[in-house]
Parts: C-alpha cells; sequence; structure tokens
C-alpha cells in the first residue's frame, strides 16, 4: 500500500511518519493539502531543520508499518524498488484500520446513548433532576472526553461489547468519586495554604466583617 492509498481512505485523521526523507506529521487539513500536491515539512527529529518534501515523493512511498493510538495513525514509509510486491500488506496495518473502525463506532454508539439519555431526563419532573445531579454530571463528563477524536481509542473494543458503553462508564466513574478522598483532600489543602491561594482574589474574613479569627464574634 503506497502513502496515497492510506491518506485517501483516511483523510480526516491525523498521521505521524518516519519516512526516508525525516519525520513527516500531518494534521487532516495538511493530509487534504498534500493530496493536492501541497508540499509538506519534514524535519530529522530535531527542532529549526525543518525540509520541505515533496508532495509526489511521500505520497508515491509504500507503508512498511503502522498502527494505530492516541488518534493518530504511526508509521514507517519506505521507497518502492521495481521488484517489490505491490499487494504486500504492511505490518500492523490491518489491526491499526481495525481500531480506527471502534473508534468510530464507540463514539456514534455513546452519542446514541446521550441523546437516548437527555430524552429520558426530560420526563422527568425537576425535584428528580435535581437529586440526580451527581449522576447528570458524571453522564456529562465521560460523554464530553471519549468524545474528543482518539481519546482512549485503545478501549474502543472492549466498551464495544455493551448495548449502553456510556451507562457503565457513568456508574463506574460514580463509584471512583465515591471512594475515600481524606488524602486528597489533605494534599489539596497543604497546597492552598503553602501557595496562599485565593489571597488577594477572595475577599477575606476582616473585610466581610468578620474577627482575625474568622469567628464572627467579638470579645468584651
Amino acid at each position: 500500500m503506497l502513502v496515497r492509498n492510506l491518506l485517501e481512505k483516511y483523510p480526516d485523521s491525523f498521521f505521524h511518519m518516519m519516512t526516508p526523507g525525516g519525520y513527516v506529521d500531518l494534521a487532516p487539513e495538511q493530509v487534504k493539502g498534500l493530496l493536492k500536491g501541497e508540499s509538506v515539512k519534514a524535519h530529522p527529529g530535531v527542532p529549526g531543520y525543518d525540509m520541505e518534501m515533496d508532495a509526489e515523493e511521500l505520497l508515491n512511498e509504500k507503508v512498511h508499518s503502522g498502527r494505530w493510538g492516541n488518534g493518530a495513525f504511526y508509521l514507517i514509509t519506505d521507497y518502492v524498488s521495481g521488484q517489490e510486491e505491490q499487494g504486500e500488506e504492511p505490518q500492523g496495518l490491518r489491526e491499526a484500520e481495525e481500531a480506527v473502525k471502534n473508534d468510530r463506532k464507540l463514539k456514534e454508539r455513546l452519542k446514541a446513548n446521550y441523546e437516548a439519555y437527555i430524552t429520558e431526563l426530560k420526563e422527568k419532573p425537576a425535584g428528580e433532576l435535581i437529586e440526580m445531579a451527581p449522576e447528570i454530571a458524571a453522564a456529562g463528563f465521560m460523554y464530553k472526553e471519549l468524545s474528543v477524536e482518539g481519546a482512549f481509542g485503545e478501549y474502543a473494543g472492549y466498551l464495544l461489547q455493551f448495548e449502553n458503553p456510556l451507562e457503565l462508564l457513568q456508574d463506574s466513574w460514580l463509584d471512583n468519586e465515591n471512594c475515600d478522598r481524606h488524602e486528597e483532600i489533605g494534599h489539596m489543602l497543604w497546597d492552598m495554604k503553602d501557595k496562599g491561594l485565593g489571597i488577594g482574589d477572595y475577599p477575606m474574613a476582616e473585610q466581610a466583617g468578620e474577627g482575625a479569627q474568622g469567628q464572627g464574634m467579638s470579645m468584651c
């Protein structure tokens, strides 16, 4: 498979390539530009030493191997020699494409789960919604975090086993939030005191008409 073939198949993806001419990093808009014949920047792995790479040169290189992770394809490319078998499958690319498919399928399912959940909430009275605030916040938080392109894509296969992965994520997050946070709160308070957080940004007790001890009492 040529680089051209893979980019045409996934024009909205991010790519990180190690090529014979240097490292090439492409965002979706650069992928589309490259396919139109625009040159790209390559670098030897050292900042400040970018070089122009011709579009046709890169597009006609073969994909030697590939993987998917953190929302991007990671490729190793090479020049094509006349004796090579053009139909040879790049190492790891089949697994990478399967991961992309699962990642997109998970986002579609999470979207459907979230929309159905919101529809259910609209039928509930205000009092019940107030009591459900932590649950609602957990669902919104998990949906937002996993909707980011490429976020936690390595877990897509596991989550797709479930009809409603959002419900599982929501419940698991709530269980995690309900565990003992005493040590974390203690560390937060120590950090606040050590850095003097809030001083100058929030009204002080004296400004609120309280005594120096912050008790709101005066001695007589």
